[in-house]
């Protein structure tokens, strides 16, 4: 079984190379048209570009998911793990998710204390990690809806909390979300755009810094999810 799913998990890794390569051409092209570099086109084929690259973007995203998952099924993903500011890496990630928030109308507050103390973690992965949640909870949280990230530390371990005011989740689909494709068979909590392999990365890449990950949700009052990673010595 341990063979087989190391076989998958390499061809997934395999195709994902091979798909990244056109996405990326069409992407290109794709961007070439939107900024009309090349001279000016009209209003329809503008739309066409822009649904292109729209489009494009998302099945990037996918790949890069698949691939990610395979990686680290295979287990190859190997962690760079260094010092962290936290206060730096929670504020580089809400840059990122802010526009999307307040472009659906979603307060994005923070409660983390400055003084918290570095984490010894791989940037990339940690940084996934909480964008992940983010975005989950951007996704989740209806127009008029609140986002807030706060943080406290312990002597070994830092922990972070991501709480929305979504639809919430039913208890029993709680123990689903960290297994892979979860969205596939139509589950109307579960029903985003995408495969559900987000919270299984974010998982995975959690369980490798040694830390934990836990959901909690109530249906029409909203999420937390709480994430631990250890600090620095």
């Amino acid at each position: 079984m341990m063979t087989d799913n190391r076989a998958k998990s390499e061809f997934l890794a395999a195709m994902s190379h091979d798909l990244r390569t056109p996405l990326n051409a069409i992407l290109g092209f794709a961007d070439i048209l939107t900024h009309q570099y090349f001279g000016p086109i009209n209003d329809k084929y503008q739309e066409y570009a822009d649904d292109i690259q729209s489009s494009g973007h998302h099945l990037l995203t996918l790949v890069n998911e698949i691939l990610d998952l395979s990686t680290i099924e295979a287990g190859k993903q190997s962690l760079d793990k260094e010092k962290l500011s936290t206060m730096e890496f929670i504020t580089e990630c809400q840059r990122i998710v802010e526009d999307k928030a307040r472009a659906r109308g979603i307060d994005l507050l923070t409660k983390v204390p400055k003084d918290l103390p570095p984490l010894y973690a791989d940037k990339r992965a940690s940084k996934q990690i909480l964008l992940n949640l983010l975005s989950n909870a951007v996704k989740f949280t209806p127009q008029g809806g609140k986002i807030t990230v706060s943080a406290e530390a312990s002597k070994k371990n830092t922990t972070l909390k991501i709480a929305d005011t979504g639809k919430g989740i039913p208890a029993n689909k709680l123990p689903k979300l960290t297994d892979p494709f979860t969205r596939v068979g139509g589950d109307p909590y579960l029903a985003e755009p995408g495969w559900g392999l987000g919270l299984t990365i974010t998982k995975s890449l959690v369980d490798l810094h040694d830390g934990t990950l836990d959901i909690k949700s109530i249906v029409g009052k909203g999420t937390t999810v709480t994430v631990t990673l250890p600090n620095a010595a």
